[in-house]
């Protein structure tokens, strides 16, 4: 009795377990799993009492209430297994009341019984074997519903089974746990029904609970049973587009979906258990330099049929508590990526040589519009080039040649914006460079040694120059300027400030839009651009009559700090 008692008390810690999941977790399959337990709990306590009683009519008493768990646990396991390997899961949602009239008319036929005697057809106490049991003669009924319960188990073992066959770790663990639980049982049942030696006449089947119950609750504590849900593979795996390959630590190939085999241009009978190489050849093997370094990424060129695909390779391990048992290769058609990448390459190549031409042909219209003003200006009589209007005029065309022409070399640095893929630069060392053509000029920098460096487009160094040459131009009387660097919150704030006049406050916003300024008004506009690209944003926080000072706020994960050597 200790050992049923204990198979009862296991079922039902086991389905307090379930029912923090399903209450927790919203696992839909918890419910059947919460109803299996206790089928086999008042079974198992039943039972417990059938067999602990000495009186007949109590013996027989506790018989029929065992079928309140008998008659439920094969439903019960049917609808769990359906619903946690996936297989026929929405036609047995959309029935399954259906499969409850069974339990509930075999438990009407047990109460009722003694007027039509059909399930069993009498009962006797046997105590040839030194202790009472009780024995029941089976009637027609009985073995309806015994060839139909028999029929679901085993439909169950067999979603199982399915799935245990096809899936990997860690779900092929899962199944093996089920399977292995819900088979000692049924071992037993067919055993006693069998009328096999001893077990003629006591049950094993509650005792088999006991087994289960723990082995159950291995799977729980150990293999995460109720917390890693399953879904059928072919609902998933095999309705993929990406290739999906696992292998196991000896590269050879445990699993692999229809996308991989239509791209390998094989059976699945041909590849399962072969090595990776003899799938794709070179292309898919993985170097040991990266075998064994966990997850990693690589692109592949691949034939298909006449065309050569290119694929991102995606590489993971697969862990069972922190051990590896194989890996997981994902591939990722980017074909289609790439072939747009190549040819927005092109057209960018075709646009800007068509820029520059025309930007050469313009420049030299400019020159030939400057040299002819010049040569106007030269051989005008005396009277007329000193003429208040015609200086004027000549003075209009000539700026107007110089804005034309700084606004076309300005169209070079703004063209080369984003061509060039972002990169970790240095504050100091590019502010550095930027401040050396100004050497010579009266200007002093103070540049301030620092290990931050921003994730900037190349032209960073452009966007310091033109900070600078806009500090000398309209700064007015400017002999200093420093750059320095802290961080602020999880900013980093750099400061380019100069002793000038200053920016008055009405200015502070409008400097940086194209063609405000006292010449072109493109060189704020194009530092604003730079530093866009990687998120980066300027303001003008300065003083008007004390100095300019521009901030440049570099936002947390496009700056760091290189470490010291």
């Amino acid at each position: 009795m200790g050992a049923l008692i204990f198979s009862g008390v296991m079922s039902t810690l086991l389905a307090i377990k379930a029912y923090k999941a399903f209450k927790y977790r919203r696992m839909y399959f918890s419910k059947y799993f919460i109803l299996i337990m206790l089928s086999m709990s008042l079974w198992s306590v039943n039972y417990a009492f059938e067999v602990g009683f000495m009186d007949i009519e109590l013996k027989y008493l506790f018989a029929r209430l065992e079928y309140i768990g008998m008659a439920f646990a094969p439903v019960a396991w049917f609808l769990f297994a359906s619903e946690y390997s996936g297989v026929c899961k929405e036609f047995v949602r959309e029935h399954q009341k259906a499969f409850f009239i069974m339990p509930l008319l075999i438990i009407l036929l047990m109460l009722t019984n003694s007027f039509h005697g059909m399930y069993f057809l009498g009962y006797y106490l046997d105590g040839s074997r030194g202790f009472p049991l009780l024995v029941l003669i089976h009637g027609p009924f009985f073995w309806v519903f015994y060839i139909y319960s028999f029929t679901l188990i085993f439909l169950g073992i067999f979603f199982f089974f399915n799935q245990f066959v096809h899936l990997t770790v860690p779900y092929r663990a899962q199944a093996a746990i089920a399977l292995t639980a819900a088979c000692i049982p049924v071992l037993g049942n067919i055993l006693h029904i069998a009328d096999v030696g001893p077990f003629a006449f006591l049950d094993p089947t509650p005792f088999a609970f006991t087994i289960t119950g723990l082995i159950l609750f291995w799977g729980i504590m150990q293999h995460e049973f109720l917390n890693i849900i399953p879904i059928a593979r072919e609902n998933v795996i095999e309705s993929m587009n990406d290739g999906y390959i696992v292998i196991n630590l000896a590269d050879s190939i445990v699993d692999i979906n229809k996308a991989a085999l239509e791209l390998a241009g094989k059976t699945k009978k041909e590849v399962l258990g072969k090595n990776l190489n003899e799938l794709f050849g070179n292309e898919v093997q993985m170097p040991q330099s990266e075998a064994h370094e966990g997850n990693f990424n690589k692109e592949i060129f691949l034939k298909s049929g006449l065309e050569t695909k290119l694929f991102t390779l995606s590489v993971s391990s697969l862990l069972t508590k922190d051990n590896e048992e194989g890996r997981l290769l994902m591939m990722h058609d980017t074909t289609e990526t790439y072939r747009y990448q190549e040819a927005l390459k092109q057209a960018n190549k075709k646009i800007n040589l068509m820029s520059n031409i025309t930007r050469h042909d313009i420049l030299n219209q400019v020159n030939v519009l400057s040299g002819y003003t010049e040569l106007i200006s030269e051989t005008l009589p005396e009277n007329i080039k000193n003429d208040p209007r015609i200086v004027k005029y000549l003075k209009n065309l000539n700026k107007g040649i110089e804005t034309i022409h700084s606004q076309i070399v300005f169209t070079k640095d703004y063209q080369e914006l984003g061509v060039v893929s972002p990169i970790w630069q240095s504050v100091s060392n590019t502010a550095k460079e930027a401040a050396f053509p100004f050497s010579g000029q009266n200007l002093k920098f103070s540049i301030e040694e620092s290990r931050a460096e921003i994730y900037a487009d190349p032209l960073l160094k452009k966007a310091f120059y033109n900070l600078f040459d806009n500090a000398r131009s309209h700064g007015e009387h400017v002999t200093e300027i420093s750059v320095s660097s802290c961080r602020v919150d999880d900013n980093l704030v750099i400061e380019v400030k100069d002793d000038g006049i200053g920016v008055s406050s009405e200015m502070k916003e409008l400097i940086f839009q194209k063609s405000i300024g006292k010449n072109t008004g493109l060189g704020l506009f194009l530092v604003k651009g730079i530093l866009s690209i990687t998120g980066l944003e300027i303001k003008e926080t300065g003083n008007e009559g004390t100095g300019a000072r521009f901030e440049i706020i570099v936002p947390p994960g496009n700056w760091r700090e290189k470490a010291s050597q």
